[in-house]
């Protein structure tokens, strides 16, 4: 009797270890589908803000030195720019979407750079039939800088100046102003630095070590709300639809999540 009372204990331990197994295998279950779910959902609701970064090369053959970025295939355009490897879709930026430009000029501070003053840069938004869809111009010079400063400036770098760590540069970033794409696709951007009346041709043009531009897009209202609190709305929504699968467990299979019913169960049917 005390062998068998020792047997009974021991198939109960075990029936006690296999009911908190499957209920934690049932209750990992269900946590692995809220979390699918709410994947799947923010996939729908969430739009990233476009960003793209080109590297811009003027060409100083024309009057006023012009850059094409290609956004999608531009080949109707007739920028002269090689599209292949640059199509990123057709209405890869969505409609109604406020739009930052910023270019990044990298100038020499040389004696002609800071005598040319103001220079105008504008920035044009080209559709697939080559025609403008918006445009922005923002005029820029280079930071003033007096004889005394410069020389100061000088001798402190004297040794990185000499080694090549450091260049008589400046970087002048260009913000132009919100601009905004409507139903029309964008093919391309088109920057160009405007050439000053007062020069004559090839003149009133500063020089160039590089430039890049800078494409962002600024999502509506609610969807930056939606990018911008993205973290939080996914741990709410896998809880929301981790307490809606328990519920729904609960009251439908109850005798599933609540192995305790299957004893009931089973002498009733006895």
């Amino acid at each position: 009797m005390v062998r068998f009372t020792l047997w009974a204990a021991h198939f109960q331990n075990l029936a006690g270890n296999f009911v908190g197994c499957f209920l934690g295998f049932v209750l990992c279950g269900l946590l692995f589908t809220s979390l699918v779910i709410s994947w799947i959902l923010m996939g729908y609701l969430v739009e990233k803000p476009l960003k793209i970064k080109e590297t811009l090369n003027f060409d100083y053959t024309k009057g006023s030195p012009v850059a094409y970025v290609p956004i999608t295939s531009c080949a109707a355009v007739g920028c002269g720019v090689r599209c292949m490897g640059k199509n990123l879709g057709s209405g890869i930026i969505p409609p109604f979407h406020d739009l930052q430009v910023t270019v990044s000029l990298t100038l020499p501070e040389s004696d002609y750079n800071r005598n040319l003053g103001m220079f105008q840069v504008r920035t044009d938004f080209i559709s697939i039939k080559g025609e403008t869809l918006d445009s922005s111009s923002h005029p820029c010079m280079m930071r003033f800088k007096s004889l005394p400063i410069r020389l100061l400036l000088t001798l402190f770098k004297a040794v990185p100046l000499v080694t090549g760590f450091i260049s008589e540069v400046q970087t002048l970033n260009v913000k132009l102003k919100d601009l905004n794409q409507g139903t029309e696709t964008t093919t391309c951007l088109k920057v160009v630095l405007e050439q000053r009346p007062a020069h004559g041709p090839g003149a009133g043009i500063p020089n160039l070590y590089g430039a890049s531009l800078v494409l962002e897009s600024k999502l509506p209202f609610i969807k930056r709300i939606i990018w911008y609190w993205r973290k939080t709305l996914f741990i709410w929504v896998s809880i929301m639809s981790f307490v809606s699968e328990l519920l729904f467990m609960s009251v439908c299979c109850r005798c599933v999540l609540v192995p305790a019913t299957w004893k009931t169960t089973g002498s009733t049917g006895n």
